[in-house]
């Protein structure tokens, strides 16, 4: 870059060009000289995507997937979990979303979200360092557990909470016909209380203080997803009516939806009671003025139609592990030998990662990969306990010299490859997702 512009840069000449590293001073400075390879704030865009990128690697096949859909990306999107296995941090990744947009030659805007924060110093640091949307995980001022207390030992915790406290959530919602979801029992509110009283009030608390610290607009989301039981229609009306009480309306909100949503496979349950949950989920959405968040979007081919028509493309998904997978596929096709030394070290390790996520699947469906030619590698992409093996086990991979700067290389010389992988991969989500909404 030459002239007064690349002054601001630090490289060197060549050429009458300036040749930078991509380092984040470099990003912070091609962030100010072209604002449109900074994040912003999606408030007014309908229909959003979330595309994690462990590897900053993957935002121009992200965009690609993208064409011509009216869909805005956040293609910086991390949680503290991804950046402690990925050793990486906010400032890294959104400075890849950055030079990769820069790259591509994007300028329709995109976010970056602080992805599962728990806690105000999360968030402090997210923001810091430029993300424009916070997804607050309120699952550790949830009571778990409390949905398989016997009434009696509701009843009890409840009679201990403070006066104010039950005078409030009374007051409001007992003998009550309230929209949508009609009148809630005395057994049922006390529960839905003392599960959820302490997360919504953290809920408020962290919105007041991004209030507060926040630079530039923040886009707010909050996930309730991280549970152990599905969310129901009076527990979500319930949270989303405290918030709008408190005068807060949320961008988005992430619901436990029925059925199982699982890293890197398929969804898995009924179709017809996640369809039936999904349409109450959406008028308590409209109701409050937000919308629905779809986490661990990630190949759940299944309930994308209905999540495209119920919400009429008002709505927000997201992925991540199957862009690391995708890149996967494109090892197992351009070195073999890494990807069997990889798919080897993620079945010895499956354990040990297993302790950051919840999966179902079993390894002994995984076929020997001793026994299958090199022709088959990207089968393995294919199947459910495969997927998800190599999925969990990213970060530990990663920590692997042996692995990391073969991986890196690879990635590298095939990086038209790796596109052409996500466009196909992530396409297929846009197009599933947008089918109800474009006509």
């Amino acid at each position: 870059m030459a002239g007064e512009k690349a002054d601001a840069f630090a490289g060197t000449e060549e050429q009458g060009l300036k040749l930078c590293p991509l380092t984040n001073e470099n990003a912070t400075a091609l962030m100010a000289l072209f604002p449109y390879t900074k994040p912003a704030s999606h408030k007014g865009h309908r229909f959003t995507m979330g595309f994690g990128d462990r590897l900053g690697l993957a935002s121009p096949g992200h965009i690609r997937a993208l064409g011509d859909h009216d869909i805005y990306p956040v293609l910086a999107q991390q949680s503290i979990r991804e950046l402690n296995l990925t050793h990486r941090t906010f400032a890294d990744v959104i400075s890849a979303a950055a030079f990769n947009v820069f790259q591509e030659g994007y300028k329709k805007g995109y976010g970056a979200d602080g992805d599962h924060l728990k806690t105000k110093d999360e968030i402090k640091y997210a923001l810091s360092a430029g993300c424009t949307m916070v997804t607050l995980d309120c699952s550790e001022q949830i009571d778990q557990k409390a949905v398989t207390y016997p009434q009696a030992e509701i009843d009890a915790l409840y009679t201990a909470l403070p006066a104010d406290v039950r005078g409030h959530y009374e007051g409001v919602y007992l003998d009550k016909e309230l929209p949508i979801i009609g009148r809630l029992s005395g057994e049922e509110l006390r529960r839905i209380v003392i599960v959820f009283y302490k997360g919504i009030e953290h809920a408020i608390e962290c919105y007041r203080y991004i209030d507060e610290i926040k630079t530039v607009p923040v886009d707010f989301e909050l996930s309730i997803d991280e549970t152990l039981t599905i969310t129901t229609p009076a527990e979500h009306f319930v949270v989303g009516n405290e918030l709008h009480d408190a005068g807060i309306t949320p961008i988005s909100c992430a619901p436990h939806f029925s059925g199982a949503f699982e890293k890197g496979i398929e969804y898995a349950g009924d179709l017809n009671a996640f369809a039936h949950d999904f349409v109450v989920h959406q008028e308590i959405a409209d109701h409050f003025g937000y919308k629905l968040s779809l986490h661990s979007g990630s190949d759940k081919f299944a309930v994308f139609s209905t999540v495209g028509r119920v919400t009429k493309g008002h709505v927000h998904v997201k992925t991540a592990g199957t862009s690391w997978l995708e890149a996967m596929r494109v090892v197992s096709e351009v070195d073999p030998d890494l990807y069997r030394k990889a798919h080897k070290f993620a079945l010895e390790h499956r354990v040990e990662a297993e302790k950051y996520y919840h999966v179902s699947t079993n390894v002994n469906d995984i076929p020997n990969i001793d026994l299958e030619n090199d022709a088959y590698l990207p089968e393995y992409m294919n199947l459910p306990a495969a997927r998800q093996t190599v999925h969990i086990t990213y970060g530990l991979l990663l920590e692997q010299p042996w692995f990391r700067d073969e991986f890196f290389a690879a990635m590298a010389a095939h990086e038209e490859d790796y596109y052409a992988a996500l466009v196909r991969h992530l396409g297929k989500h846009v197009r599933i997702l947008t089918a109800e909404t474009d006509v």
